[in-house]
């Protein structure tokens, strides 16, 4: 979506987790043409990994602009964020997802922060806020609406064969579901 359609379409929704309330900006649920967006990523976690199905996020971050040197995406767990420099939501969960990044990077977790702003808007905020992972721009909002965004931040992890194991807010996920995706214990 575009910055106007974007901020002429968002809602502030409270979203209610299990450790607490997290804030996010909800879109409206039509992409940039107005038509109703199909996710073809399913929104809710998987509980049978096994039975998700597998996204070639490779092919699909073709479209992407990595701000710094691109991650290895291909057989490694991913966990993908959706995310915009005015939205608070977002800003708050930066910390938690450089936590996670310090922890699992070693173990195999690429972590990727996609905005669809402008570059040089995202450059100059990343001067300021330390980001400890892959920060990639998504400016034809392919990505966005291949995973049905609607809401931000909002999350995915991905295990190494793509299947998604989990999404929610970013903040609502805990090194467990890490650890199971990885099958490792996490670098100290």
């Amino acid at each position: 979506m575009k910055t106007k359609t974007v901020m002429a379409s968002l809602t502030v929704a409270i979203g209610f987790a299990a450790i607490g309330t997290y804030a996010t900006l909800t879109y409206a649920g039509v992409n940039a043409e107005g038509v109703p967006a199909k996710p073809a990523a399913t929104a809710a976690a998987a509980s049978d990994p096994e039975s998700s199905a597998r996204i070639n996020v490779k092919a699909l971050a073709a479209n992407l602009e990595f701000l710094v040197e691109k991650p290895v995406l291909a057989s490694h767990p991913l966990l993908i964020e959706f995310w915009a420099t005015w939205c608070p939501p977002c800003r708050a969960s930066i910390a938690h997802l450089n936590d996670l990044a310090k922890k699992y990077h070693a173990n195999g977790l690429q972590i990727v922060g996609i905005a669809d702003e402008d570059k040089a808007v995202v450059e100059n905020f990343r001067d300021r806020t330390p980001m400890g992972y892959a920060v990639a721009l998504d400016s034809n909002q392919t990505l966005a609406a291949a995973f049905g965004v609607q809401a931000i931040p909002q999350a995915w992890l991905l295990d190494k064969e793509g299947r998604v194991v989990w999404s929610g807010h970013p903040m609502e996920l805990d090194d467990q579901i890490i650890t199971g995706v990885l099958a490792v214990n996490p670098t100290e």
